[in-house]
Protein backbone atom coordinates (compact mmCIF):
# COMPACT_ATOMS: atom_id res chain seq x y z
CA UNK A 1 0.00 0.00 0.00
CA UNK A 2 1.20 3.13 -0.69
CA UNK A 3 1.09 5.99 2.13
CA UNK A 4 -1.25 7.86 0.41
CA UNK A 5 -3.51 5.11 -0.18
CA UNK A 6 -2.88 3.75 3.60
CA UNK A 7 -5.80 3.89 6.07
CA UNK A 8 -5.03 7.69 7.96
CA UNK A 9 -2.97 6.94 11.60
CA UNK A 10 -4.27 7.65 14.60
CA UNK A 11 -5.32 11.55 15.20
CA UNK A 12 -2.61 14.00 15.06
CA UNK A 13 -1.58 14.46 19.22
CA UNK A 14 -2.40 11.23 20.21
CA UNK A 15 -0.24 9.54 17.23
CA UNK A 16 2.82 12.36 17.93
CA UNK A 17 2.30 11.58 21.79
CA UNK A 18 1.82 7.74 21.15
CA UNK A 19 4.82 7.87 18.75
CA UNK A 20 6.83 10.17 21.42
CA UNK A 21 6.53 7.64 24.18
CA UNK A 22 7.24 4.54 22.11
CA UNK A 23 10.46 6.14 20.60
CA UNK A 24 11.61 7.27 24.18
CA UNK A 25 10.93 4.21 26.00
CA UNK A 26 12.67 1.94 22.94
CA UNK A 27 16.01 4.36 22.96
CA UNK A 28 16.01 3.82 27.15
CA UNK A 29 15.65 0.36 26.29
CA UNK A 30 18.37 0.23 23.33
CA UNK A 31 20.59 2.09 26.26
CA UNK A 32 19.95 -0.36 28.79
CA UNK A 33 20.61 -3.12 26.42
CA UNK A 34 23.86 -1.83 24.75
CA UNK A 35 25.22 -0.40 28.15
CA UNK A 36 24.60 -3.66 29.98
CA UNK A 37 26.24 -5.46 27.18
CA UNK A 38 29.07 -3.87 27.58
CA UNK A 39 29.64 -4.10 30.94
CA UNK A 40 29.28 -7.91 30.99
CA UNK A 41 31.67 -8.12 28.04
CA UNK A 42 34.39 -5.78 30.13
CA UNK A 43 33.69 -7.62 33.13
CA UNK A 44 34.34 -11.10 31.58
CA UNK A 45 37.62 -9.47 29.79
CA UNK A 46 38.57 -8.33 32.80
CA UNK A 47 37.87 -10.98 34.73
CA UNK A 48 35.63 -9.03 37.39
CA UNK A 49 33.35 -11.19 39.25
CA UNK A 50 29.89 -10.26 39.67
CA UNK A 51 28.56 -9.11 36.11
CA UNK A 52 26.86 -12.12 35.37
CA UNK A 53 23.46 -10.21 35.61
CA UNK A 54 24.60 -7.76 32.94
CA UNK A 55 23.73 -10.06 30.34
CA UNK A 56 20.43 -11.31 31.71
CA UNK A 57 19.61 -7.77 32.08
CA UNK A 58 20.58 -7.14 28.07
CA UNK A 59 18.27 -10.11 27.14
CA UNK A 60 15.25 -8.10 28.93
CA UNK A 61 16.35 -4.74 27.32
CA UNK A 62 16.19 -6.47 24.02
CA UNK A 63 12.91 -7.78 24.47
CA UNK A 64 11.85 -4.27 25.45
CA UNK A 65 13.73 -2.53 22.34
CA UNK A 66 12.15 -5.51 19.97
CA UNK A 67 8.58 -5.05 20.71
CA UNK A 68 8.90 -1.01 21.24
CA UNK A 69 10.22 -0.84 18.19
CA UNK A 70 7.69 -2.77 16.25
CA UNK A 71 4.97 -0.74 17.93
CA UNK A 72 6.93 2.31 16.54
CA UNK A 73 7.19 1.18 13.26
CA UNK A 74 3.74 0.33 13.22
CA UNK A 75 2.29 3.45 13.98
CA UNK A 76 4.35 5.17 11.86
CA UNK A 77 3.06 2.34 8.72
CA UNK A 78 7.50 1.67 8.60
CA UNK A 79 6.71 -1.98 8.65
CA UNK A 80 7.71 -4.15 5.64
CA UNK A 81 4.69 -4.84 3.60
CA UNK A 82 4.23 -6.55 0.59
CA UNK A 83 2.11 -3.94 -1.38
CA UNK A 84 2.43 -4.80 -5.02
CA UNK A 85 -1.30 -5.79 -5.02
CA UNK A 86 -2.46 -2.91 -3.44
CA UNK A 87 -0.79 -0.88 -5.41
CA UNK A 88 -1.93 -1.96 -8.83
CA UNK A 89 -5.71 -2.24 -7.71
CA UNK A 90 -7.97 0.36 -8.83
CA UNK A 91 -8.94 2.60 -5.50
CA UNK A 92 -11.99 1.02 -4.43
CA UNK A 93 -9.97 -2.15 -4.06
CA UNK A 94 -7.30 -0.48 -2.26
CA UNK A 95 -9.69 0.55 0.20
CA UNK A 96 -10.63 -3.22 1.09
CA UNK A 97 -7.32 -4.58 1.04
CA UNK A 98 -6.48 -1.26 4.16
CA UNK A 99 -10.01 -2.72 6.02
CA UNK A 100 -8.20 -5.92 5.18
CA UNK A 101 -5.11 -5.66 6.25
CA UNK A 102 -6.43 -3.48 10.02
CA UNK A 103 -8.64 -6.55 9.85
CA UNK A 104 -5.68 -8.91 9.78
CA UNK A 105 -3.89 -6.94 12.25
CA UNK A 106 -6.12 -6.65 15.08
CA UNK A 107 -6.70 -10.47 14.83
CA UNK A 108 -3.32 -10.74 15.10
CA UNK A 109 -2.58 -8.62 18.05
CA UNK A 110 -5.87 -10.18 20.03
CA UNK A 111 -4.05 -13.42 19.62
CA UNK A 112 -1.01 -12.06 20.95
CA UNK A 113 -2.60 -10.41 23.76
CA UNK A 114 -4.53 -13.56 24.94
CA UNK A 115 -0.97 -15.44 24.54
CA UNK A 116 0.58 -12.62 26.38
CA UNK A 117 -2.08 -12.66 29.15
CA UNK A 118 -1.52 -16.06 29.70
CA UNK A 119 1.79 -16.07 29.74
CA UNK A 120 2.24 -13.59 32.16
CA UNK A 121 -0.80 -15.14 34.24
CA UNK A 122 1.18 -18.82 34.36
CA UNK A 123 4.96 -17.09 35.40
CA UNK A 124 4.77 -13.21 35.89
CA UNK A 125 5.72 -14.33 39.03
CA UNK A 126 8.42 -16.76 38.41
CA UNK A 127 11.80 -14.75 38.81
CA UNK A 128 14.26 -14.12 36.75
CA UNK A 129 17.51 -16.56 37.64
CA UNK A 130 20.10 -13.79 38.24
CA UNK A 131 18.74 -10.90 39.06
CA UNK A 132 15.42 -12.50 40.62
CA UNK A 133 13.49 -10.07 39.50
CA UNK A 134 9.47 -11.18 38.13
CA UNK A 135 9.25 -12.77 35.21
CA UNK A 136 6.91 -10.37 34.15
CA UNK A 137 9.53 -8.18 33.14
CA UNK A 138 9.99 -10.35 29.67
CA UNK A 139 6.71 -10.53 29.19
CA UNK A 140 5.06 -7.57 29.48
CA UNK A 141 6.83 -5.91 26.40
CA UNK A 142 4.63 -8.66 24.40
CA UNK A 143 1.46 -7.02 26.27
CA UNK A 144 2.84 -3.97 25.09
CA UNK A 145 2.88 -4.30 21.65
CA UNK A 146 -0.17 -5.86 21.49
CA UNK A 147 -2.17 -3.57 23.13
CA UNK A 148 -0.63 -0.76 20.78
CA UNK A 149 -0.98 -3.20 17.87
CA UNK A 150 -4.47 -3.13 19.09
CA UNK A 151 -5.16 0.49 19.20
CA UNK A 152 -3.67 1.22 15.72
CA UNK A 153 -5.80 -1.42 14.44
CA UNK A 154 -9.03 0.00 15.51
CA UNK A 155 -7.94 3.58 14.83
CA UNK A 156 -7.01 2.34 10.65
CA UNK A 157 -10.62 0.95 10.93
CA UNK A 158 -12.03 3.84 12.76
CA UNK A 159 -10.35 6.15 9.72
CA UNK A 160 -11.71 4.02 7.05
CA UNK A 161 -14.99 4.56 8.10
CA UNK A 162 -15.06 7.91 8.71
CA UNK A 163 -13.49 8.57 5.43
CA UNK A 164 -15.77 8.64 1.98
CA UNK A 165 -15.01 6.10 -0.58
CA UNK A 166 -13.57 7.39 -3.50
CA UNK A 167 -16.59 8.18 -5.68
CA UNK A 168 -19.11 8.28 -3.17
CA UNK A 169 -21.04 11.90 -3.15
CA UNK A 170 -21.02 13.56 0.24
CA UNK A 171 -25.01 14.80 1.22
Amino acid sequence: MTAIDAPPPPAGRTRRLAGALLAAAGVAAFAVTLVSTLAGILARYFSLPGFEWSFELAGIAFLWTTFLGVAYAELRGDNVAFSLLADAAPPPARRLLGGVSALALLVVAGALLASGLAVLMRSGLVPTPLLRWPGAVSSLPLLVFAVAAVAIALARLAGLLRRPAVGASRR
